[in-house]
């Protein structure tokens, strides 16, 4: 059986996962068009008076820059004067292309993650789209907590081509083995801890099976946080929010998966294991993980599984990583790059997309409900597998928090939460430096 389809380009920015888990990684890029070697064509014209757009694509060669290319020969069939140079940058992405921006030979249209586009907005290196609002495409046709990912100050560097929430998959066979009723969406944290104990084999004093997995980079830990009405910044994103008691209850409850009741792998022990790779190795009941594993790692799997939407505490959330596109600045054909950017991120250019066989789900609201949105999810082998439950995750997940310094508190979150994880540290005076080094960064200390 083929391990990888269309790799989901949305799972690229997982610096959401830790170790390279499912298809993810980091935000990889190095500019290479399909010689190798950048193009200028954003300062040419094609003979005949034919406008060349440049495309920056996150990843190299393979099904999804190839499915790519099909779409933009598509896109050119409907507008014989626009002719799209795709080049692929499979290393560094986010600082090749700001590299670019500044040097003046950025591609026209290129993939944009919602983490970091405040950062790219506020170094005026995108195009502002609000004022092709209503006229190139309707922003209001997309789902709204999606859409407020590619907004920053009021207006709008972005559209969005597609999403991946964070979903539960559980192994059917160990609950069934276990005589276990299987998680349903939305259960509360004492029932997920109840299914994690009873799913729990000791053999001796070693663990031989998870009740339950989980990484602990901030888009696995913030859906708690955000479940106990909790936050990390203020509404605003000027200060810190996360030294409260919602966030303590929170941080510890996971901690107490892992350390406490020994039903879930410390975060030490995941550096030699991760997480998915338990679930897959049927070593784990449960994984809290992102929906790009299902038409991944999933796929190699011997044993029958199913996924469902999160647990739920005093509210439902989860979050939510997207994949979209912007215009970058210095574009000589801004009108020409925003009609294709419109399109492609588009009814037309999703359709396309997950016709393809893409990976992840739909940003519109006129496709996130149609057989469509599970497409990029299937596969031959799948029986009975309720897809819908990654849907209807949606309604009600949540992106990185709006911040131009996003990169840069993620990063020192993750240091100093590390200590707490090892349990070299008590909750309290971790989040106490946590929120201390997040108001500094964001008052530019």
């Amino acid at each position: 059986m083929k391990k990888f389809g269309l790799t989901l380009t949305t799972a690229a920015l997982l610096v959401l996962t830790t170790n390279g888990c499912g298809s993810g990684g980091t935000a990889n890029d190095a500019a290479t068009s399909d010689t190798g070697k950048a193009s200028n064509a954003n300062t040419q014209e094609a003979s005949g008076g034919t406008v060349e757009l440049t495309f920056g694509f996150n990843g190299g060669d393979g099904p999804t820059y190839d499915l790519y290319k099909s779409i933009f020969k598509e896109y050119e069939s409907a507008h014989p004067n626009v002719k799209i140079t795709p080049q692929a940058i499979a290393k560094d992405f986010t600082s090749t292309i700001m590299t670019r921006i500044a040097g003046g030979n950025a591609p026209d249209v290129f993939w944009m993650s919602n983490q970091d586009m405040p950062s790219f907005a506020d170094r005026n290196a995108l195009l502002d789209l609000t004022p092709y609002d209503g006229k190139d495409f309707q922003s209001g046709d997309y789902l709204d907590n999606i859409m407020a990912g590619y907004k920053w100050k009021g207006n709008i560097y972005g559209l969005p081509g597609d999403a991946a929430p964070i979903v539960l998959f559980y192994n059917k066979e160990l609950f069934d083995q276990a005589k276990v009723d299987y998680p349903t969406a939305g259960m509360s944290w004492d029932d997920l801890l109840q299914k994690a104990q009873a799913l729990t084999v000791k053999k001796g004093d070693q663990i031989d099976q998870y009740g339950y997995a989980q990484d602990v980079t901030w888009n696995f830990w913030a859906p708690f946080v955000w479940q106990n009405n909790g936050d990390i910044l203020s509404s605003d994103g000027t200060k810190s929010a996360i030294n409260s008691p919602e966030s303590s209850e929170a941080f510890t409850f996971i901690r107490s998966l892992m350390n406490e009741y020994k039903v879930a792998p410390t975060a030490s022990s995941m550096q030699t294991t991760p997480s998915y790779q338990l679930f897959q190795q049927g070593k784990a009941a449960m994984y809290f993980g992102g929906s790009w594993v299902a038409s991944t790692i999933l796929r190699d799997t011997n044993f029958e599984w199913d996924v469902v939407a999160p647990p739920a505490g005093k509210s439902k959330a989860t979050a939510m990583a997207l994949g979209g596109f912007a215009v970058s600045k210095t574009t000589k054909h801004p009108e020409e790059a925003v009609k294709f950017l419109s399109w492609l991120a588009g009814e037309e250019g999703q359709k396309r997309k997950f016709e393809g066989g893409f990976a992840g789900l739909p940003t519109l609201k006129s496709l996130i409900n149609t057989p469509l949105a599970t497409k990029g999810f299937e596969h031959p082998t799948y029986k009975n597998i309720h897809l819908q439950e990654i849907v209807d995750s949606t309604q009600y997940a949540r992106v990185a928090p709006s911040s131009a310094n996003w990169t840069q508190i993620n990063a020192e979150m993750t240091k100093l939460l590390q200590l707490y994880w090892n349990g070299e540290q008590e909750i309290g005076p971790t989040l106490e430096s946590v929120d201390k080094q997040i108001n500094e960064i964001l008052s530019g200390k």
